[in-house]
């Protein structure tokens, strides 16, 4: 029994031992995902809604907290052509993590819209792929802000 136990510990430790390491997200591709946020919020603060729905791929998804999830660069222009004027988005504490073509970033952000002195403050999950042209685009993005829920709700 004694013997089972110690070449069932040396085969975990020989399987583990000579997994390959998990490859982290070149500088490189750290430096391009950070220049999606930065183009990001130029496009929502410019209302370049056309140029934000292509932040995303073609079956992006876009989610917002008491909204129905959006599907595709269409749903995602139109959702943002019927809302609020924004005139600013700034990220911050943006921390991007991945491997290979995937990436997942969390960031806070600040959001101005016209005719309010007040921001919405709030934060996001988003999730980024390599495309083939070296590129990141959003496949999805959960975002929520700190303001208190709507009346009524649990």
């Amino acid at each position: 029994m004694r013997s089972f136990r110690t070449i069932t510990l040396l085969s975990v430790v020989f399987a583990f031992g000579c997994a390959p390491e998990p490859q982290g997200l070149s500088e490189a591709d750290l430096a391009a995902i950070r220049t999606r946020f930065d183009e990001v919020a130029r496009h929502v603060s410019a209302e370049d809604n056309a140029a934000w729905a292509n932040d995303f791929t073609p079956d992006g998804i876009f989610m917002y907290e008491h909204v129905p999830t959006l599907r595709g660069r269409a749903a995602i222009q139109q959702w943002g052509e019927m809302n609020v004027n924004v005139t600013g988005l700034t990220f911050s504490d943006i921390e991007i993590h991945g491997s290979g073509d995937t990436a997942w970033a969390t960031s806070a952000f600040t959001l101005m819209a016209e005719g309010s002195t007040t921001p919405v403050i709030g934060k996001q999950l988003v999730v980024l792929q390599r495309q083939e042209d070296g590129s990141w685009r959003t496949v999805a993005a959960s975002v929520s802000t700190d303001s208190p829920p709507p009346a009524g709700t649990p």
